[in-house]
């Protein structure tokens, strides 16, 4: 009996998976394989809370699977050695995965076996309902899913992130589309693929959610947007103001706040998340790939070639935090929400604590000061917001892939 290995990547899902309806049409076997690549999970940008996420998906597919009939194994290595292993212990005729954008594929490995690989891209037209009744292989029992610690993630909390799965991602989908500022949980689920972003523009388009469909089109541009390295020189400091970055410690409150927001749940508005990213890269001269790095492990909605483009586009926008924030936030609630140590200092003078000279209620609650002198040490100094009328500010809970 021949049977095709359904190769699962960022696409946990049964639903709108023409990879998935391609393998159900098919006479032989469905074998629907998931492969823990060391090498993508021992990179510096993978996290135990990514891992999370992607294995409560892996759960919820994997259940979903057996009741249709097929199990599904999750095996550790190379992808080239998993496939080889796996057409060595079944008669393996064809590999069928979705086109996930990061360019990874099989195609040299299976050139020497004769064995056919294919990256199915998905059709424009109405959306793929989950196939029924799969034929697996007899025998099979749903394979054991690892986790964090067997793929040697180090301790991640992120107590405050969404939970992956179908289930999850149906009621993150319902919410954006009865928000006008849609829930930031979608990004993570169309990251790691348990909805696809095709279902979500059409439901988008029929519900007439205007944001969510302009952040799906941006979402689309960013997937193809140029890449490359952007070079910053490094100051004498770097490592102090690297470490301090990361903490959220910078004494720079609104670099500070998003840094300590994006911790605790690993989704931030977009906007927070971008000054986030130029103020470490512009403003405090940190070096491109080192950010990129730690907002990777720290964003669940990490893609890598949404992530390279985010970075891409912070480096080449000026850093002015002490503007953005305050435009972003002139009340001081985001700062005060995730800073202490300035929440019983007035909204506004959240903002540059450096400048407040009044008393504290609590003045055992220090807050850093700024590691740069902002006023001189950036090439691009941060200049103090104009007196004038704030115009309405648009929307700023877009999903974090917006970016």
């Amino acid at each position: 009996m021949e049977v095709t290995i359904l190769w699962l990547r960022r696409d946990l899902r049964l639903e709108d998976h023409p990879a998935l309806a391609r393998a159900a049409a098919g006479e032989g076997a469905v074998l629907p394989l998931y492969i823990v690549d060391p090498a993508v999970w021992a990179a510096p940008e993978a996290s135990a809370r990514h891992w999370r996420f992607v294995a409560e998906g892996l759960a919820a597919l994997s259940d979903a699977l057996a009741a249709r009939g097929a199990a599904l194994q999750i095996e550790a290595g190379p992808p080239a050695e998993v496939l080889a292993r796996c057409a060595a212990r079944w008669p393996v005729t064809r590999v069928l995965t979705l086109d996930d954008g990061t360019g990874g594929n099989a195609t040299p490995w299976a050139r020497g076996t004769g064995i056919a690989f294919e990256e199915v891209r998905a059709p424009r037209g109405a959306a793929l309902p989950p196939p029924g009744a799969l034929r697996g292989l007899d025998g099979l029992v749903p394979a054991a899913i690892p986790g964090a610690r067997d793929l040697g993630l180090g301790f991640d909390p992120c107590p405050g992130r969404p939970r992956g799965g179908r289930a999850e991602a149906e009621r993150a989908l319902e919410a954006a589309l009865s928000d006008p500022a849609p829930e930031r949980a979608l990004s993570a689920h169309l990251a790691w693929g348990t909805l696809s972003a095709a279902e979500v523009s059409r439901a988008a388009r029929a519900a007439g959610a205007g944001p969510l469909t302009a952040g799906l089109a941006r979402r689309a541009r960013l997937m193809r947007a140029p890449t490359g390295r952007a070079d910053t020189p490094r100051p004498p400091d770097h490592a102090a103001r690297f470490a301090a970055w990361e903490k959220g410690e910078t004494g720079l409150p609104a670099v500070d706040a998003p840094m300590r927001a994006l911790c605790h749940s690993g989704l931030i508005d977009p906007s927070w998340l971008g000054l986030l990213a130029s103020a470490g890269i512009g403003l405090l001269g940190l070096d491109p790939e080192d950010c990129g790095r730690v907002l990777a492990r720290l964003c669940l909605d990490y893609h890598p070639v949404l992530h390279r483009a985010r970075m891409r586009a912070a480096a080449a926008r000026p850093a002015d935090p002490l503007r953005q924030a305050r435009d972003l936030d002139p009340e001081g609630a985001m700062l005060g929400a995730w800073l202490p140590e300035l929440a019983d200092l007035p909204g506004p003078a959240r903002h540059a604590p450096w400048t407040w000279r009044g008393p504290l209620a609590r003045p055992g609650r220090r807050y850093p000061a700024p590691v740069i002198d902002i006023a001189t040490d950036p090439a691009r100094p941060v200049r103090p917001a104009p007196a004038r009328a704030r115009r309405r500010p648009a929307d700023r809970r877009q999903l974090a892939f917006d970016l």
